[in-house]
């Protein structure tokens, strides 16, 4: 049975089981493709069907390896963009 499709567009992107099964790629996509330069952890949840601290410990371990850069917005939650490393593909 084929997981259903998460995203708004209709790319593909599938529900996942768990965040540690999201390849990196396709998590750099989908900050790539949004529609700001700066995406918060509940639009990449959402988008992959995985639960919101799961998604951000997935993110944290992607600033962890240099991939995103990160920031707590106090009381709003938090913001996550690529770093100069992923926009330049080098990670």
């Amino acid at each position: 049975m084929n997981a259903p499709d998460a995203s708004e567009d209709g790319e593909g992107i599938p529900d996942c089981v768990s965040e540690a099964e999201i390849p990196t790629n396709d998590i750099v996509e989908v900050i790539r493709c949004a529609p700001k330069p700066v995406v918060n952890t509940g639009y990449v949840a959402e988008r992959f069907g995985v639960p919101l601290w799961a998604m951000y410990a997935r993110l944290e371990s992607l600033v962890d390896a240099g991939v995103l850069e990160h920031m707590e917005v106090r009381e709003r939650g938090h913001l996550w963009w690529e770093s100069l490393a992923t926009e330049l593909d080098e990670f």
